[in-house]
């Protein structure tokens, strides 16, 4: 489930979120200090961490979400600077790891406005 501030920014971060999910390239998983006795478990906490993200009101929560057999994933975003900080929390089987980033809108895109983003994406042209 993604929990977003305002219809219009559900329109913007949906598509972020793949593009910034992918900007995390090689970036590897930092274990939890948490340890949990089973895939269940670790599941349970990653329900509690987007809960309590949401609570928080960050920009975008998304998950918890199969990526595959046995890897659950949450990202959580908030607006920082000129771009994103992108959490990501994972469980794989039983153990949790996170890892965090940046996604500078800079680099993309030099004047970013609302505006400038709509005259760009495909995604809201009409045919």
């Amino acid at each position: 489930m993604t929990s977003l501030k305002s219809g219009r920014t559900a329109r913007l971060l949906s598509p972020l979120l793949l593009i910034a999910a992918a900007s995390a390239g090689d970036l590897p998983f930092e274990p939890s200090a948490e340890h949990f006795a089973d895939a269940a478990a670790c599941r349970a906490r990653l329900a509690e961490l987007s809960d309590e993200a949401r609570r928080q009101n960050y920009d975008a929560v998304e998950g918890p979400y199969a990526i595959a057999a046995g890897d659950v994933r949450i990202h959580t975003v908030r607006a920082e600077g000129r771009g994103h900080r992108i959490a990501e929390h994972r469980c794989l089987i039983a153990v949790l790891g996170e890892r965090s980033w940046t996604h500078s809108l800079e680099a993309e895109q030099a004047e970013f406005t609302v505006e400038s983003v709509a005259r760009t994406a495909e995604w809201l042209k009409h045919r």
